[in-house]
């Protein structure tokens, strides 16, 4: 099994998800290591969670499966997984009343050996995640998408269910907004 998952991991998405949309467990296996952990940073971003997050992403999945015969590939798959993503992660919020969270415990990246650095980035990263918490919740999403992800404007409107023009405008609100957040770190 493992030596026929290598040799798909070299196929690109849309081969991956017809042959995933045929049953073929797997395809499915390789999308899922593929797209999962962007799914899971996403997710988390979104829902400053990682429990929330990881069922989300585990829901986002499990829907992929199921509908991924319907995939016509009018988008990127990862468009297409960001979007199923979106929708499960909307669904926890409504699902669950919000609770204030401290967002500095546990919520950073891993930084090198220096502790210095460390301090720095581990300060940095709680700034950004309480900046970004502060955010409506569209332009959150358009921002991590756009910069945490690199989708394009038009992905990110596919994603979003709105218009390009509008992604752009959530986009400016969103880094000017982070920007005067952020500014004693510069």
């Amino acid at each position: 099994m493992a030596v026929e998952q290598r040799r798909l991991a070299g196929e690109d998405d849309l081969a991956l998800a017809r042959r995933a949309g045929l049953g073929d467990r797997q395809g499915f296996a390789v999308i899922a290591e593929r797209h999962g952990p962007a799914m899971f940073r996403f997710a988390r971003r979104v829902l400053f969670d990682d429990g929330d997050a990881e069922e989300a992403v585990q829901d986002a999945l499990v829907a992929a499966w199921r509908n991924l015969a319907d995939f016509r590939g009018d988008a990127a798959l990862r468009t297409w997984l960001f979007r199923l993503t979106l929708n499960k992660a909307h669904n926890l919020r409504r699902r669950r009343r919000p609770e204030p969270r401290d967002l500095s415990v546990g919520q950073s990246v891993p930084a090198p050996d220096d502790p210095a650095h460390e301090t720095i980035g581990h300060a940095l990263v709680a700034a950004l995640d309480e900046a970004l918490a502060t955010l409506p919740l569209n332009q959150r999403v358009a921002w991590l998408l756009r910069e945490i992800d690199g989708l394009t404007y038009d992905e990110i409107a596919e994603v979003m269910h709105t218009s390009r023009d509008a992604v752009r405008g959530q986009l400016h609100r969103a880094r000017r907004a982070l920007a005067e957040r952020l500014a004693p770190w510069r």
